[in-house]
């Protein structure tokens, strides 16, 4: 099973709804060509496919938001990690930020970084955990602990 397959089972295993309406999948990508995501991406594909808050995840991994209104949280928390924390431009904030850092996606191209307030400077080094891709990194997110693997 791909990596698509795997985030798209793992979905399904949600105790809610987690797939979007018409309505919200079109609402979704209107935010997500604000923020610039290619649409070819696989974290474009994700958020106007599925619904990313209130998801179950992994024990002591920070809560990813969604661009879904009313909310709007992804962008957010996009433009406060660029505006506040000086993030630069091609990163998206797409975790609450709470505890001063979260996940941040590179839109150029397609990791997912573990951040924290005061790393900018190691941004796409490997000094910083990050996943190769999106996809990768939503396995990670909504499967287990680190104890398990």
């Amino acid at each position: 099973m791909n990596l698509k397959e795997q985030v798209a089972n793992l979905m399904s295993k949600q105790p809610f709804q987690t797939l979007k309406s018409e309505q919200r999948r079109k609402e979704s990508m209107l935010i997500l060509d604000e923020l610039n995501i290619p649409k070819n991406s696989e974290f474009y594909e994700f958020y106007s496919t599925y619904y990313g808050r209130n998801l179950n995840y992994r024990g002591g991994a920070s809560p990813i938001v969604d661009p879904s209104p009313p909310q709007k949280s992804l962008l957010r928390t996009a433009f406060f990690a660029r505006e506040v924390w000086e993030v630069p431009e091609q990163y998206i904030l797409f975790s609450t930020g709470e505890g001063e850092g979260g996940y941040l996606y590179n839109k150029d191209d397609g990791t997912v970084w573990d951040f924290n307030l005061g790393e900018q400077k190691l941004l796409g080094t490997d000094a910083l955990p990050h996943w190769n891709s999106f996809y990768e990194f939503m396995v990670w997110y909504l499967t287990g602990t680190d104890d398990e693997e």
